[in-house]
């Protein structure tokens, strides 16, 4: 049985890495869903080594292509080179304007939920890459918002299936351990000190005169920015003084910009106007006739509106620069933290480059301080690549930087959320708060990682001022949105004082003791054919466990003749299990007799039952535009003239239920509308779904556990 479900181990040497037994444990149950279902989902905890993972599943296949955020790219290259593992890759930022000609036979995504937009040029992109090939999807946060984020990454192979799945078959796809799962003494896996708040910074209330800014000047395409640009400086004003002040001058830049255009009859777009300004606020010298359309109207009333907008926010930042700055008192704060905390290293995040540089600027003349943005690296003696920096954060590396070089703080942006190890620092800073919890999880997963020297790792969020947290309950909705992953794969740790859920995910929880208990049983051999043994079983729920192959892959069912039932439902299949401890038993030929009866029962139900089956019905209603087309072709054809094409017309039917890829819906969606011979559209229709593993026997019965009383 764990065989067939779990798979077998295989080597825990990598090059010159040996796995963990997690990660072996996870390369072999990820190898077994990569057979059956064509892909998989890890998403463990961040510093549990899915990198690594990753590759030791990778040097199966011919061509692997790896998809990473480009500023990963240097630190996956460096990880081939230690297991020896030889692998294509290809940023996830190129997906949006290219796409290279690459014919992967698996494709592994790292930090998969930048994909979680099925509506992006990004995702299109992504699933042209994954439409024939496996899929391995990684991510510590799959669900960033809603549940329909994991549902996105999984439709990259389940297609339209995915959103028709219950939280249980998604769990069914996913391999999640959390830090808690694996022996602390084994990995030195720090622990996370619970979050707790910094003192709250006294600084004049700025929401009156955000609210009382005039309405936002409009685009040609009707982008405003209206209650959202409120927002977004309330937010600003949240996270320091220098990050409302950069927004409110890069608000006036556009403001010019817009200015210029509406003065030479010109009305541009809000990507147009984007295009127009430069990234510091300064306006591009541009002829406007040449970046937007003409005015269909009078522009004088809409440069009136501009005017009253640029007045008030130059008037907005003329009394921010004379009333005291706040960002002082925020830096004492900080100041404060690391007395507390002497001997530590300290990384302070914001989602703000301004904030960023501020605190930078207040901090280093008497902090060994380093600054860190998307656009530049900077310490005490000037500028530093993002490589240089990181190295000095890695305590492998660290060695090699002389004392007087040491950083004990580091500031930086969220360019240093995904990906990159910090684990020589043991203290995070949360400078304000994210939209979403996963954010604020990967911020402290850089610091948690295999190997840390310290013990723990300490948290601390600096609250917004009181009237921000008020109007933009942030704390309320980072609240909805970890009960939402809760729901279905767990929560991180450590997002917020006092709001954190307890559950970790019911399903996925129920998932993973289920490959627990079948690892106990794991054995050397893989056996085909029929298998039967029993057990002593006093207080069994059920009659059987029984493993069984059908076309929808390997089921594990626990079955009881006394109500002539068989479910796979994860509840009565791991209190089965758990009671399958017992001695040895004789086999009873009758009783076996009437579970393989039942499991063929439920086997024959369950095909027929698929072509209704809610995942079926959402597939099959994707793809009405197939469906369309191919009975058009069997009208055009008279029933004289079918025959030839009868095997053709009922293959083609069959990819309006088949589970395919998100890649391989759209593909059939544009075939169904082109111009081209029928004989040749029904072929291009089957050559799609010819990819996807063949029907087998619905009733192949591989392994009996009867649990005898």
């Amino acid at each position: 049985m764990a065989a067939h479900l779990i798979g077998i181990d295989g080597s825990a040497a990598l090059g010159d890495i040996v796995l963990h037994p997690h990660q072996v444990d996870a390369v072999r149950r990820l190898a077994r869903m990569l057979a059956e279902r064509r892909g998989a989902l890890l998403a463990d905890d961040v510093g549990l080594g899915k990198t690594y993972v990753a590759l030791a599943v990778a040097r199966e296949w011919a061509s692997p292509l790896i998809v990473v955020p480009a500023a990963l790219r240097a630190s996956w290259h460096a990880a081939m080179a230690q297991t020896g593992v030889r692998a294509m890759t290809c940023s996830i930022e190129s997906l949006s304007y290219s796409l290279a000609r690459f014919e992967p036979d698996l494709v592994i995504i790292d930090e998969a939920h930048h994909l979680r937009n099925s509506a992006t040029k990004r995702f299109a992109s992504a699933a042209t890459l994954c439409q024939r090939a496996h899929v391995l999807l990684m991510t510590a946060t799959p669900v960033q918002n809603r549940l329909d984020d994991l549902r996105a990454l999984l439709s990259l192979f389940l297609g339209r299936h995915a959103y028709a799945l219950t939280d249980g078959e998604l769990a069914a796809h996913c391999v999640r351990r959390s830090a808690e799962d694996v022996p602390s003494e084994l990995l030195r896996l720090p622990r996370i000190q619970a979050p707790a708040w910094l003192p709250r910074v006294a600084d004049a209330d700025c929401l009156e005169r955000i609210l009382a800014l005039p309405p936002p000047f409009a685009t040609s395409d009707g982008s405003d920015g209206g209650v959202l640009t409120t927002y977004t400086l309330v937010r600003q004003w949240s996270s320091s003084r220098a990050a409302l002040s950069g927004g409110i001058r890069r608000r006036i830049g556009r403001g010019l910009a817009l200015e210029s255009a509406l003065e030479a009859d010109r009305f541009p777009s809000r990507r147009e106007l984007q295009a127009w300004v430069c990234a510091d606020g300064d306006v591009q010298l541009a002829f406007a006739e040449l970046v937007a359309p003409a005015i269909a109207s009078d522009a004088g009333a809409l440069l009136g509106q501009v005017h009253d907008h640029l007045d008030a926010l130059r008037e907005f930042l003329a009394w921010i620069d004379a009333s005291a700055d706040a960002d002082v008192a925020r830096a004492a704060v900080l100041r404060d933290l690391m007395a507390r905390h002497p001997g530590e290293r300290v990384v302070a995040f914001s989602a703000y480059g301004d904030t960023v540089r501020r605190l930078y600027a207040l901090l280093s003349p008497d902090i060994r301080s380093a600054m860190l943005t998307h656009s530049s690296g900077k310490v005490s003696g000037g500028p530093i690549s993002r490589r240089e920096l990181l190295e000095r954060f890695d305590p492998s590396l660290a060695k090699r930087v002389p004392a007087s070089d040491h950083v004990h703080l580091l500031l930086a942006t969220d360019v240093c959320s995904e990906g990159v190890s910090l684990h020589a620092a043991s203290v995070v800073v949360h400078l304000d708060l994210a939209w979403n919890p996963a954010r604020l999880a990967q911020r402290v997963g850089r610091l948690r990682r295999i190997g840390a020297p310290r013990e723990c790792v300490s948290v601390y969020l600096a609250p917004p001022p009181a009237s921000a947290a008020r109007m933009l309950q942030i704390e309320t909705v980072l609240h909805r949105k970890l009960m939402a992953a809760a729901s279905s794969v767990g929560v991180p740790d450590a997002v917020l004082p006092e709001l954190q859920p307890d559950a970790r995910g019911v399903a996925l929880d129920r998932e993973e003791r289920i490959a627990s208990w079948l690892a106990r049983w794991r054995g050397d051999e893989h056996c085909d054919g029929h298998i039967v043994a029993a057990v002593h079983a006093p207080r069994a729920p059920c009659t059987a466990l029984a493993c069984v192959r059908t076309a929808d892959g390997v089921t594990l069912l626990a079955v009881d003749t006394r109500t002539r039932s068989a479910t796979a439902d994860r509840v009565p299949v791991e209190r089965a299990l758990t009671a399958a401890e017992g001695d040895d038993a004789d086999v009873p030929a009758p009783l076996l007799d009437d579970v393989a009866c039942i499991v063929r029962d439920w086997a024959r139900a369950k095909s027929a039952a698929g072509i209704i089956a809610p995942a079926a019905l959402t597939a099959a209603r994707a793809r009405v535009g197939v469906l369309r087309r191919v009975n058009a072709i069997a009208r055009k054809h008279g029933r004289h003239a079918q025959a030839p094409l009868a095997p053709l017309i009922t293959a083609a039917r069959v990819a309006a239920t088949a589970p395919l890829s998100a890649g391989a819906e759209r593909a059939l969606d544009t075939i169904s509308r082109d111009d081209q011979d029928d004989e040749v559209v029904l072929a291009r229709i089957i050559g799609i779904t010819s990819h996807q593993r063949a029907t087998q026997d619905p009733a192949e019965l591989l392994v009996v556990l009867l649990l005898l009383p």
